[in-house]
């Protein structure tokens, strides 16, 4: 059986208002809301100065990507230490699920109500790294 490394630490997905649609945190320290907003901003600020937007940035020991795609931002974070390519290709596979399970036109006619995407996470799984991960590599 081959193993995959679980590469991508939290993941939010916003839309151009700046809500969050969908979060997952790894380590549940600041709000989810005001860290979408917080990354919303960065974003607009970052659309100002250069077109295109911010694409990403590092905080510590995190790296931080964002990928928009059909008016929502994709912001996810893992280790500094992985390899941005790898990053981006999981975020990849994450933005093409999402868009398999909520296609472009439900989205268009979507009535704001967020719970439609809590069960997104039982998707992605094999992207997200979780806390047992976290409990190895602090002592391996």
């Amino acid at each position: 059986m081959i193993s995959v490394e679980k590469v991508i630490q939290d993941i939010w997905i916003l839309n151009d208002a700046g809500a969050v649609l969908y979060h997952r945190i790894f380590n549940k320290n600041v709000d989810d809301q005001l860290i979408g907003a917080l990354m919303s901003a960065l974003n607009l600020l970052a659309e100002e100065l250069e077109r295109g937007g911010l694409s990403n940035f590092e905080i510590k020991d995190k790296k931080y990507i964002i990928l928009k795609q059909h008016g929502l931002s994709f912001i996810v974070n893992s280790s500094k230490k992985t390899k941005e390519k790898k990053i981006k290709e999981e975020m990849k596979s994450i933005v093409n699920k999402f868009f398999n399970l909520y296609p472009k036109e439900m989205l268009n006619n979507w009535d704001n109500d967020v719970s439609i995407f809590t069960d997104f996470e039982k998707h992605i799984k094999d992207s997200l790294q979780d806390t047992i991960d976290k409990f190895e590599k602090a002592f391996w």
